[in-house]
């Protein structure tokens, strides 16, 4: 063979010793079949946090044709389990707990490295050589919508048919639809109290009864066990009992025609996560909402004199924050003022009318449409604007 028919075995110093290569005369092509490798940092401890980084290294992942995510987190909260469970898109994980650090070093993979992992498994998983390594600052949430179709969560097969037993035996009727809904409570594990999200449950008597009684609907209520008890009403069913977990709130999601938040709250991450249509009400900030028919019903930013500051004017100047009123404009006597009674109404009718197509139980959205651009580029793209209503003849009056 003279040397200019020799092949052309540049790409081997892309391979790795696990790999298998191939090299194939007729396209003088060397094959490997070696994954794109994301290692994502899930560091977060709120349950919203936690979901919406989850969400994100998976829809990095899926946009690669061949690609294999590693997900890193400190089982430190009692929902993180069940939330990497809920992620199909994760290959491997690696849970550290109490103080114990993951050494950089892990990742030297060159002759002779002074620290190596214990365990082959961090090699054999290739976690010792990642594409992409995704930090926390990297995967900001706030700008998941601009990276195309977001992936689905998926409940676990061998749970499916026991959660669903579980809805039959509090209550809910298959032959019927239902929505999900939240509102933060204070006094989940003794946390501070938050004025602008916080809500007090007989506040959510009225919609509850809206949704059974007008809409002809169910309600299922997700939470934690210490929110206040609700009196047994037709069609109403409460899961914030110690009995259940965040797994049978992720099935009770992934069911719905809807899932209606009250106030701001991390459990409606799971909507996005199922693919399921969210009106977020109360809100005061803009995140939240990923993709149409999804809506925010925003606080109203009201002044010193009791003027209600305009939708255009508070999206353009940005306004919509608890941050921002917090800690500029609050000083001048501008505060969030709720959503009345009527506007949840009509924030719970405006989504039926949207989500009209589901009439039962909805069949959860297995399959992710979009094709693959193997392609993440920094900095990220401003998503499409989340769409915010108004019900003027619903609102309070103002001066």
């Amino acid at each position: 063979m003279l040397p200019e028919d020799l092949p052309d075995l540049g790409a081997m110093r892309y391979a790795r010793y696990y790999q298998h290569i191939e090299y194939n005369p007729h396209t003088h092509m060397l094959l490997t079949d070696r994954p794109f490798v994301i290692f994502a940092l899930l560091l977060d401890r709120t349950l919203g946090d936690f979901i919406f980084r989850n969400l994100f290294a998976a829809t990095v992942k899926r946009r690669f044709r061949n690609a294999r995510l590693i997900a890193y987190y400190r089982p430190d909260r009692p929902y993180k389990e069940a939330v990497v469970k809920l992620n199909p898109h994760i290959a491997t994980t690696w849970r550290l707990s109490g103080s114990t650090p993951l050494p950089m070093d892990y990742f030297d993979v060159m002759g002779s490295p002074p620290i190596q992992a214990g365990t082959k498994r961090w090699y054999e998983t290739q976690s010792a050589e990642p594409d992409l390594v995704l930090t926390p600052s990297m995967m900001n949430f706030e700008f998941l919508g601009s990276l195309g179709p977001i992936a689905r969560f998926k409940v676990p097969n061998s749970l499916v048919d026991p959660l669903h037993a579980r809805l039959i035996e509090v209550g809910l009727r298959e032959d019927q639809w239902f929505c999900v809904l939240h509102y933060r409570e204070r006094g989940y594990q003794d946390e501070r109290a938050r004025p602008n999200r916080d809500m007090r449950t007989p506040d959510a008597i009225d919609v509850i009864k809206y949704v059974t009684r007008e809409l002809g609907g169910q309600v299922v209520r997700i939470g934690h066990p210490s929110m206040e008890r609700i009196a047994p009403m037709p069609g109403f069913v409460d899961l914030t009992g110690a009995q259940d977990d965040l797994m049978t709130h992720a099935y009770a999601v992934s069911r719905a025609r809807f899932f209606l938040e009250l106030s701001p709250s991390g459990p409606m991450a799971l909507a996005g996560a199922f693919g399921v249509p969210l009106a977020r009400c109360n809100a005061v900030s803009l995140l939240g909402p990923l993709e149409a028919p999804s809506f925010s019903l925003m606080q109203h930013l009201v002044g010193p004199g009791g003027t209600r500051v305009p939708k255009a004017i508070a999206i353009a100047k940005g306004l919509y924050s608890e941050l921002a009123v917090k800690d500029v404009i609050e000083r001048y006597g501008y505060r969030f003022e709720r959503n009345s009674d009527a506007e949840l109404r009509a924030a719970a009718r405006d989504i039926a009318e949207r989500t009209r197509d589901c009439q039962t139980w909805r069949e959860p959205s297995l399959v992710d449409a979009g094709a693959p651009v193997d392609a993440f580029s920094l900095p990220l793209e401003r998503p499409p604007e989340i769409e915010i209503v108004e019900y003027p003849d619903a609102m309070p009056k103002f001066d």
